[in-house]
């Protein structure tokens, strides 16, 4: 663990985000990466509510993941619970910072509303393009893409060591027996859209998953700080982040 100007680095937590979070010193990020709980994966609430492993995964899929709390919220609840996330995360992000923060079609309205109101400024979406199509449908457009909102804390500033970042990332959703979260993202892609951290800087990401995001920042020479909630996951990620084979867990075994 690296510890510079007195803070934490290279460091996974285990606990409640907005718990935690208040523990942080203010203006200590150089960046907020993250792929928070959508709670959609549906059209009516009944449906939301169902848990994610029943959204997130197809019936003929084999390989199971742990569940993770967060996805039965309404649509109310969710707002608030986001907003006031998003309003420590600007607290503890540096003058400049940007927020990277990956959402679905259903939630992309929302965030980008409470994005506003936390206190950030809104500067755009950018897409990741998963083709193939997930789950195509005849008569519909295919569903293959997930939506990166992003800004930042005040102005960014135009003089930065980044160079210019696509608008679309173009990256095959991994495979069940590669990717070790249901919903995680391929770390190539996460390694790419780091780039928006200037060298060396440090990243906060408050709903870490299995991981995939501290170990992007890790390969890319950046610091990192994570949070996550649930104890399986958070295992999976010290594991991984260690060297060592990450667990396996299945469902209906609870291992």
């Amino acid at each position: 663990m690296r510890d510079t100007q007195g803070g934490i680095r290279d460091r996974l937590l285990h606990g409640d985000a907005l718990e935690i979070l208040p523990t942080f010193k203010s203006e200590t990020f150089d960046a907020i990466v993250t792929d928070p709980p959508y709670c959609s994966g549906g059209m009516t609430m009944s449906e939301r509510a169902r848990p994610a492993s029943v959204k997130y995964m197809q019936s003929r899929q084999k390989t199971t993941w742990p569940d993770f709390e967060g996805e039965s919220m309404d649509q109310n609840a969710w707002a608030q619970w986001t907003y006031r996330w998003l309003k420590e995360c600007k607290r503890v992000a540096k003058e400049g910072a940007p927020i990277v923060i990956f959402i679905d079609w259903r939630q992309l309205p929302l965030l980008t509303t409470l994005l506003q109101w936390a206190g950030w400024r809104w500067l755009g979406v950018a897409v990741w393009d998963k083709t193939p199509a997930c789950r195509p449908q005849m008569g519909r457009f295919a569903a293959q893409a997930e939506y990166i909102v992003w800004g930042a804390k005040g102005r960014l500033p135009t003089r930065r060591h980044v160079g210019t970042l696509p608008g679309v990332f173009r990256y095959r959703v991994e495979v069940p027996g590669v990717k070790l979260h249901m919903t995680g993202k391929p770390l190539a892609l996460m390694e790419e859209l780091l780039q928006i951290v200037e060298p060396s800087g440090t990243i906060l990401d408050p709903f870490a998953g299995s991981g995939t995001t501290l170990l992007a920042a890790r390969n890319c020479g950046l610091c990192y700080v994570g949070i996550e909630a649930s104890r399986a996951y958070y295992q999976i990620a010290t594991e991984r982040l260690s060297g060592n084979p990450p667990i396996r867990y299945d469902n209906a075994s609870g291992r």
